[in-house]
């Protein structure tokens, strides 16, 4: 946790979290994901994803049009001679050949990135790194698929229900459905929509198991999928407030090395763009509000670049209200995102990638609490 969510390892940040996040902060690069030897590299663009005409694998995607029935081999090398002779690509190669409709071809093209993502779903640990340095040419997007649409149907698909099952409070705790579920209300599935209901605005799991229709296997798996969504939760594997998990001692140098991360970036911005930082970045913390604890929507931004939790001072810090560890830094880390995000908004994408490299190394924080 001691890490902004850039980079990291799918044991902190599970797949489907890291798309959502990637998703809710509309976020443009690459995600790069490597797992022993195996590697995948995954674009974005304001936060969906898609398939590149330059970084297409057509290998793997001619291969897909195969195992479809769609292209027999003949047809791919007669693909593959006219689109080197032409100095096209194997792609725009099957529609100039006649080969399939581009209808037919782009529905494949979503199938094809859907599915290479899918096993995903079912790794425990991988490490990735999120480049927002990578540019993506808009006239070379294919196409773009929602990030929404990939975690759905990643989650009901999943095979590994341990990584499920991990995120599932005991049955003696309770679930309750955040401030932001309006906004997916118009999007979920009827049994989705069902769920929510009992779920209502809090209920005790072993309740909510008694309660559903649609067996226990599955309610924690719409429990997990709502969790990526932050649609209801908590879903901690940590139930202990913060005040009785940690030290003050220890949170006096969790908040000590967030706000170092904080107060570097608007010193950043008020470098680029003088006094006006302070109220750039104090709309940042506006907007980021929404996505936060109740616990923590009292937050405010100094004079200095510090965000301030409370109206406890710095030197006996503590916190309004009981929070989870891990919600306590996650909420830390969101906000660190956001500035992030500011400063990509305010200065570019240079910028961006220059900041986030030096936040790796400025103000380090750790627990024994979060360690895998």
């Amino acid at each position: 946790m001691e890490k902004v969510w850039l980079n990291g390892n799918f044991s902190d940040s599970p797949f489907p979290y890291l798309l959502f996040r990637v998703w809710n902060y509309k976020r443009t690069g690459r995600l790069e994901i490597k797992k022993d030897t195996t590697s995948k590299n995954i674009d974005f663009f304001d936060g969906d994803i898609i398939a590149n005409a330059s970084s297409l694998d057509h290998i793997n995607f001619f291969s897909f049009l195969q195992k479809e029935k769609h292209l027999h081999s003949s047809s791919m090398k007669k693909c593959e001679k006219f689109a080197k002779v032409n100095k096209i690509s194997q792609f725009k190669a099957i529609t100039e050949l006649d080969i399939l409709p581009p209808l037919v071809l782009w529905e494949s093209l979503k199938r094809f990135l859907i599915e290479d993502l899918l096993p995903l779903f079912d790794w425990t640990e991988a490490d990735y790194f999120f480049d927002p340095a990578q540019e993506v040419n808009k006239s070379e997007i294919l196409i773009s698929v929602p990030a929404l649409e990939i975690i759905r149907k990643g989650i009901y698909q999943m095979k590994n229900q341990e990584i499920i099952n991990s995120h599932i409070p005991s049955s003696d705790k309770c679930i309750h459905t955040h401030a932001n579920k309006s906004f997916m209300n118009t999007d979920l599935k009827p049994n989705e929509l069902y769920l929510l209901n009992i779920i209502g605005d809090k209920i005790k799991i072993s309740e909510l198991y008694d309660l559903s229709e649609i067996g226990k296997k599955q309610t924690n798996r719409l429990i997990y999928l709502f969790s990526c969504l932050r649609i209801a939760g908590p879903l901690h594997k940590n139930t202990v407030p913060v005040a009785k998990e940690i030290s003050k001692f220890e949170l006096f140098n969790i908040l000590e090395s967030f706000n170092k991360k904080c107060v570097y970036i608007y010193k950043y911005i008020s470098k680029e763009i003088g006094p006006v930082a302070l109220s750039v970045l104090e709309k940042c913390i506006k907007d980021i509000k929404p996505h936060l604890p109740p616990q923590l929507q009292n937050i405010r931004i100094s004079q200095s670049g510090e965000v301030n939790i409370s109206s406890t001072p710095s030197t006996h810090p503590s916190l309004p209200g009981e929070i989870k560890l891990d919600e306590f830094l996650a909420a830390l880390n969101e906000i660190l995102v956001s500035e992030l995000l500011t400063v990509k908004k305010t200065l570019g994408d240079e910028h961006e990638s220059k900041v986030a490299k030096n936040l790796k190394t400025i103000g380090k924080w750790n627990t024994k609490k979060t360690k895998s």
